[in-house]
């Protein structure tokens, strides 16, 4: 495939990230799944490594060159900040793409992935939380997306915690185990509370934030502790949706709301109640989990910065 031009998106999260190679005309020429790019959670070194490791793959698998490569975006949770931005842009640039280079968050890549610039709003609940949105008018506003320290609300990693929080608060008050404490227990392999904070402070970010599926499935069986976290993780999501909303003043436009995230996507219960909530306010809305991966928003953004037409996405 030596000699055939492509763009290169890549998407990356908490967890991992997905590279797409894409010709103009919409042809896959490569995908990819590798290891997280956030620069919140990872070293510079590791968020390095980890990107060529999944650039070197595509390579190897797919038998292009990387002096075809016509243009790179980059959409990456943990790029926050003018500095974060400086950050993984040097990072980049250590790849020696032969291209221009552009470097986002990642909600803008998955918004792009739906809307291609058009309006719409995001909302991303995965290892961590986000929401994006552009107006009518070109506007642009980002709520939220500001790590697991001090936001990140509604995310799977805030559920998990939460939840590990409210086991250990009721044990100490009543020295017993909460019901909840039982189905992390199962899915650790722990028994005792010592031992699960043992897990916490021994564990990354991605590991705690894989219990939030024991919550969802503890609320589903109409846990008490479970229905006031996800209770709760709706209403801050709901309330991210609704700011961006107010400060872009798009009440009155016909627009998506679009679900990113496994929290969310992987939730039927969680993306209704904020629809419901979200809907009270902006009634022309309507939502949707996004319909292909964000890899996508990045090619398109790519393929943008570069002046290449794009068909066939």
């Amino acid at each position: 495939m030596i000699g055939l031009k492509y763009l290169i998106g890549i998407d990356g999260g908490g967890t991992n990230s997905r590279l797409l190679a894409s010709g103009s005309n919409g042809e896959v020429l490569g995908y990819c799944v590798g290891k997280s790019t956030n620069v919140e959670s990872n070293s510079v070194e590791c968020v390095l490594a980890n990107l060529k490791e999944i650039v070197e793959q595509f390579l190897a698998e797919s038998g292009c060159s990387l002096q075809d490569c016509q243009g790179v975006c980059l959409g990456t949770a943990g790029v926050d900040t003018e500095k974060s931005l400086l950050e993984v842009n040097e990072i980049v640039k250590q790849l020696h793409f032969p291209c221009r280079t552009l470097v986002v968050n990642d909600a803008e890549v998955a918004l792009a992935a739906e809307t291609k610039g058009e309006p719409g709003a995001l909302l991303i609940s995965g290892t961590g939380s986000i929401g994006y949105a552009i107006n009518r008018t070109g506007e642009t506003c980002r709520v939220g997306g500001y790590g697991y320290l001090v936001g990140d609300e509604g995310s799977a990693y805030w559920v998990s915690r939460k939840a590990i929080q409210y086991i250990l608060r009721a044990f100490d008050q009543t020295g017993r185990k909460p019901e909840m404490f039982a189905r992390i227990c199962d899915v650790l392999g722990i028994r005792e509370i010592d031992q699960l904070v043992d897990f916490v402070y021994q564990s990354n970010k991605a590991e705690v934030a894989k219990l939030a599926l024991s919550v969802v499935q503890a609320f589903e069986d109409d846990d008490p502790m479970a229905e006031r976290i996800m209770k709760s993780a709706a209403a801050h999501l709901s309330t991210m949706a609704i700011s961006l909303g107010r400060r872009l003043k798009m009440k009155d436009e016909r627009c998506p709301l679009v679900f990113s995230g496994s929290m969310l996507t992987r939730t039927p219960w969680l993306m209704d109640e904020v629809t419901r909530e979200v809907n009270c306010e902006f009634p022309l809305w309507t939502s949707a989990p996004l319909s292909r991966g964000a890899e996508w928003g990045a090619v398109y953004l790519a393929a943008k910065q570069n002046g290449i037409r794009m068909e066939g996405i």
